[in-house]
């Protein structure tokens, strides 16, 4: 893991500014420094979706830095921190407390909830702002920790989206129910068990892990049970060899539904024609019908060469609502930023987004998309909080 650590001389070169959390301004300083940490997995699996992470992260320090924010009459320099969590929880509390120790200002990404949630822990000790772009277990917002936030929905939300999808329009009387034991996959897995249930849809659940690639054994025995559709709550890395078996065992009737872990262009270029026609949901309108995506998807794409993926957009509403607490509060102060997001109600990238008293996004909807000739279309949204 790399950590981008900076130092700020003043205008006048009298001296360096190291601005940790809790400093506001440096008497010498033409200019204080304010680190935002942006963390998630650039290696493994899932590197991908943390380079997307962490590209939308320097987009928005570069659009907080453009406006000129001061605070005391001194100019805020934003820097960005990037960390590797490497979708690993071990990893992810270890990287918590080295950018505690770093004294960042506050935290953005840890988009796997077996990160985010013991992270979490971490920067609530430390009396820092933590905003998750991805995680949406119920169980990170359930500690009722005043200093942690969610874009997203949480699973129980993206639950009621996929079972309404499956009910409506996939008219599916049983499903096939496969999760990866993550904290993630077992908390989407688990709603979806039990709203599937409540609608009247026969499940048949089987698990797996996040490092299988035989699921064979696994798609025989759902086969049996002769669903309408499986549905796998697990990332795309999974996915994409699940559904490649899929129809290499010859369910090719079988209707395929994955939650947001999967739903990345990743997967269909590795699944390649196995994906065609298959579903996927994300938390969230999608992007082209939201009236701030075009200019960050043009940003993005002449940047970074290659267009956005899902937890981008989050990524970097985050960061700014970061600057937007900034600006209300006139402040570098912790605990007076944590109180200004509670209260927030700020339209960016992703829509409008306000937090209720647990740190959950009061205005999440979900979305259902298609593969079309190897392109995530949209179905249109499903479901609201």
């Amino acid at each position: 893991m790399h950590y981008r650590t900076h130092v700020k001389t003043s205008l006048a070169g009298s001296c360096i500014v190291m601005l940790a959390a809790i400093a506001s301004a440096n008497a010498c300083a033409d200019e204080v420094v304010a680190k935002i940490a942006v963390a998630g997995p650039t290696t493994g699996q899932l590197a991908s979706l943390g380079k997307d992470v962490q590209n939308s992260g320097e987009l928005a320090i570069d659009a907080l830095n453009a406006k000129n924010i001061t605070v005391n009459g001194k100019r805020i320099r934003f820097e960005l921190i990037a960390a590797d969590d490497g979708a690993d929880p071990r990893t992810g509390t270890i990287v918590a407390q080295r950018l505690v120790d770093d004294h960042v200002l506050a935290v953005v990404g840890h988009i796997n909830s077996g990160v985010a949630i013991p992270a979490s822990r971490i920067y609530s000790q430390a009396g820092i702002p933590f905003i998750s772009s991805g995680a949406s277990n119920p169980a990170l917002t359930a500690q009722n920790l005043k200093n942690t936030f969610r874009v997203v929905a949480d699973d129980n939300a993206q639950a009621r989206g996929m079972v309404q999808f499956l009910s409506g329009q996939l008219k599916a009387k049983r499903i096939g129910l496969v999760d990866d034991r993550t904290a993630y996959g077992q908390g989407l897995g688990d709603q979806v068990a039990k709203d599937a249930t409540a609608s009247g849809i026969a499940v048949t659940r089987e698990y797996t892990n996040d490092k299988a690639v035989d699921f064979r054994a696994i798609l025989t025995s759902l086969k049996s049970s002769e669903p309408d559709a499986i549905v796998l709550a697990s990332t795309d890395a999974i996915a994409s060899p699940f559904v490649k078996q899929m129809k290499t065992l010859g369910m090719t009737r079988v209707r395929f539904v994955g939650g947001d872990g999967i739903c990345t262009e990743n997967w269909v270029r590795v699944a390649a024609s196995a994906a065609e026609g298959e579903y996927c949901t994300q938390t969230g309108a999608p992007l082209d019908q939201l009236p701030g995506s075009k200019e960050f998807v043009q940003k993005y794409e002449a940047r970074f060469q290659q267009p956005p993926q899902y937890f981008g957009p989050y990524t970097y509403d985050s960061v700014m609502v970061i600057g937007a607490a900034i600006q209300k509060t006139g402040s570098l102060d912790p605990q007076k930023l944590i109180d200004a997001i509670h209260s927030l109600d700020y339209t960016g990238v992703t829509g409008r987004i306000a937090f209720d008293s647990k740190g959950d996004q009061k205005y999440a909807a979900v979305s259902v998309y298609q593969v079309k000739a190897q392109k995530i279309t949209s179905l249109g949204v499903v479901g609201k909080m």
